[in-house]
Formats: structure tokens, C-alpha cells, sequence
């Protein structure tokens, strides 16, 4: 496993165990992260927690693998999926993703994720819900 691997691998089982400084530590103080094509970056450590904090309120992770990782110099792609719940609904999904990230200093420095946001996101609207339903 390479040095960057082992980085992300350490940032997962961190989130695995809800270890939110455990997961911090894997990240850079100018850490930069893309979660949504239409959102704000995350930048920061201290967006990094809120976020965290919002994530787990909103969604319940039960599941988080990777699948398929490629490397070129400081960037590591990740394809994998995970298995969410969400809170609001209850509703249960999987999510296949592809994160990108790159390391520097052996930290995550910059994570861009790239998942379906109608099939994440759609569940907690609940006129989706209720059209899903029908």
C-alpha cells in the first residue's frame, strides 16, 4: 500500500469510529474540500469539523470502501461506494463516489468528491420522497 493510501485509509477508519480529531489529524491546516458541485469548498480545519458535524446530522454512514485507486505523483483517485441512511427520511442508499485527493507532507491537502447529489440528496426533500413513493 503506498504512503498515500495509507493516508486515506487513516482519514476512513478515523470516520469509521466517529473519531472526528482522528480524521482531522490526517488533514492539512489549509485543507480544501470539494463535496458538492454547487457548494462552497470546505477550507480549513475548522469547516472541516462543522462539516463533519453536519454530515453525521443529516446522514448515517453505515458503510465506506474503496473499490479501485489509481496514483500520479501528489494525487490519489478513489472509486468506492457507501451505504448511507438518511436521518430526515430513514431512507437507506448506495452511493457509489470517486474521490480525488491530494497529499502533500502526508496529509490530505485538497478532496474533491463526485457522487450522484439527486440520489443523495433527493431523499431528504420530501416531496421527492413522496413522488418516489407513489
Amino acid at each position: 500500500m503506498s504512503e498515500k493510501m495509507k493516508v486515506v485509509e487513516a482519514m476512513m477508519a478515523a470516520w469509521k469510529r466517529r473519531d472526528v480529531e482522528g480524521f482531522i489529524a490526517t488533514l492539512s491546516d489549509d485543507i480544501e474540500y470539494h463535496w458538492h458541485p454547487t457548494k462552497r469548498p470546505a477550507i480549513g480545519k475548522d469547516k472541516m469539523r462543522k462539516f463533519l458535524s453536519n454530515y453525521e446530522a443529516g446522514f448515517d454512514q453505515q458503510e465506506w470502501r474503496i473499490v479501485h485507486i489509481a496514483e500520479n505523483d501528489d494525487i490519489l483517485f478513489v472509486e468506492g461506494m457507501e451505504v448511507l441512511v438518511d436521518r430526515s427520511t430513514g431512507v437507506k442508499m448506495d452511493n457509489p463516489f470517486v474521490q480525488i485527493f491530494e497529499i502533500r507532507d502526508g496529509l490530505i491537502r485538497r478532496m474533491r468528491d463526485y457522487y450522484d447529489t439527486s440520489q443523495v440528496h433527493a431523499p431528504a426533500k420530501p416531496e421527492t420522497a413522496q413522488a418516489a413513493s407513489a
